[in-house]
This record gives C-alpha cells, structure tokens and sequence, in this order.
C-alpha cells in the first residue's frame, strides 16, 4: 500500500496498544532458558537438587503472585538455611553468581520477534503522532527492563504494567536481603530515561479484567468515545482468553498475535517451576473454544499489523 493511498484514507488509528510477552519476543522461550541456567548455578552452589529447587521456586512464585520475581534466590527455603544469617555471604556466593548466569542465558533468547523493530518503526513513520502504548500484566520494572533490553522502549510513548515486586528481607537482622548497587536501582524507581508516560496499575487490573486498557483509554480521552473511535484503536495480544476478551468487551479493534504461542516444550519446562495457575496467565496453552471470542484479525507474524491499520 502506497504512501499516498494511506493518506487518502478518511480515518487513521487513534491510538496502538500492545501486550509484551509472546506479543512482542518469546517471553516463554526466554524465560524457561533463563530459569534453568539460575538454578543451575545455585545446584552446583550449594548443592541442593533441581527437583527440589524447582518446587521451592513454585513455592516463591506463589507466595508472591508472581512468576517474575526478581529476588528469587534470596528467597529460596534452601538457600536461606544453607546461609542462615551470614547475608553478604550468601549474596556473593550464590545470589550474584546465579543472576549473572539468568542474565547470560536469557540474553541469547530475549531478542524481538522478525519485523517488530522494522514494523514499529514504520508505524512512526506511515502514523505520526500515533500514540504507542504497551500494556503488560509483568511488574512495571520488569516490563521497562524487558523493553530496554529489547531495544524497543523508544518507540512508546506509556508503560502500563502491575506493581513492582516487594524487596526480600531477614526479619531477625532487619535488612534486606539486596545488594546495594540493585537495591539504588529499585528504589529509584529506574525508568531507562524514559520520557514517556508510567503507569503503575492495582494488581486487580490483571488480565482479563478490563480496568487495565480501560484505563489506557481514559489517559488517551478514548473511554467515552463513540463505537467508530473505539474501533479506531487497535490492541494486539497472544492470549485469547486474556486479551482477545478484554478487547472485545471493550470494543476496539483487536488482533491476536497467533504467532506468539509457545513451543511444547518451552510450556512443559515452564510447568516444572510454575504455579498451576500462572502458566495460562503467562501463555496461551490451548487451542481455544467456542467461549473464547473471535478476534477482529488474526496476525500470523507482527508486521501484518501495518495494512490492517491502514483500513481503519
């Protein structure tokens, strides 16, 4: 479609929505990669079995209602008794080497799905003054974390994520079990030299509830528009029964990202540290039924986007 045919077009998009993990890289992918390098490094550290530290982890990720925790180690019952009190030394030994190696792992995964760079850039370019909002159920710093990382925080204007993880902490001793360095950055609140918008929203604005995009709308003036300017929104997520529903109850112009759904084996690795109930929060895991609404369009790769936002 040609760049004059584009601007004879009556309507434009008045604002692009977009979920993270699965809609923008392979957060599954990525995530199981990297788990299974950190509890590689704390087993060889204080030589306590996999199969136990995968239980501990499901046991941290629940108790904190949230499979991206960032302070796991220093929360793992192994961990905690093979160090007891000695804090620095339990940082140094286990909890630094272990981040390294999350880090080291998940970077060989934590890389944009083909043509998501190319198509956002194109959307600035083809749509300026389009505002670009991510929406993700991931602690907010985590979200920025993951956009940076993936070299795609410039090319939105808001983050919306769910509320930063609370630090881990000795009761006993009345510290916190963080580095310092790691520790500036948290409290900071850290936002990348993000000049954009940062929302931090209620954890009962989770997915699928509505209250999450609703409040997108509101920042924006769209929450009263009329049906034609609802639909002149576009919300791209991976997840049907999360997204595609809240999209549609909301009226705008929704497109799953089919692409986005996991491999098999990614999704029985992720089920080994997982919480039940958090890996179809995390990922679309079936196929869908006839309760799960229709999408308005179904993307089989991330730049399809680009010709369906040109028809609004």
């Amino acid at each position: 479609m040609s760049d004059q045919t584009i601007k004879s077009l009556g309507h434009r998009p008045r604002l692009l929505v977009t979920d993270i993990d699965n809609t923008l890289f392979d957060w599954v992918g990525y995530y199981v990669a990297a788990i299974a390098a950190l509890l590689a490094k704390v087993e060889s550290t204080i030589g306590v079995s996999r199969d136990i530290l995968y239980r501990e982890v499901r046991e941290v990720f629940t108790a904190h209602a949230s499979i991206e925790y960032p302070f796991l180690v220093q929360e793992l019952p192994s961990v905690m008794a093979h160090y007891g009190d000695d804090i620095d030394r339990m940082l140094k030994e286990a909890v630094e080497p272990a981040r390294t190696a999350f880090l080291a792992a998940g970077q060989e995964k934590l890389k944009p799905y083909a043509g998501v760079i190319e198509t956002l850039s194109e959307v600035r370019r083809r749509f300026p003054g389009l505002p670009c909002a991510a929406l993700t159920d991931a602690p907010r710093y985590v979200a920025m974390w993951k956009l940076n990382k993936l070299g795609l925080l410039p090319f939105f204007d808001a983050v919306y994520g769910l509320p930063d993880p609370r630090l881990p902490t000795h009761e006993a001793l009345g510290r916190v079990k963080v580095d310092s360095e790691i520790l500036l950055k948290h409290l900071g609140r850290r936002s990348f030299d993000f000049a954009g918008r940062i929302r931090v929203l209620p954890d009962e604005y989770e997915k699928p509830g509505h209250r999450g995009l609703k409040t997108v709308l509101m920042d924006y003036e769209l929450d009263e528009a009329g049906p034609e300017d609802r639909r002149r929104v576009i919300w791209i997520g991976d997840n049907r029964r999360k997204d595609v529903a809240l999209g549609k109850r909301l009226g705008v112009y929704t497109m799953w990202a089919s692409y986005g759904r996991p491999e098999a084996a990614d999704l029985a690795a992720l089920s080994q540290f997982s919480p039940v109930t958090n890996i179809e929060k995390n990922a679309e895991v079936s196929a869908g039924d006839g309760a799960t609404p229709a999408p308005d369009a179904v993307l089989t790769k991330f730049s399809e986007m680009l010709d369906l936002m040109a028809q609004l």
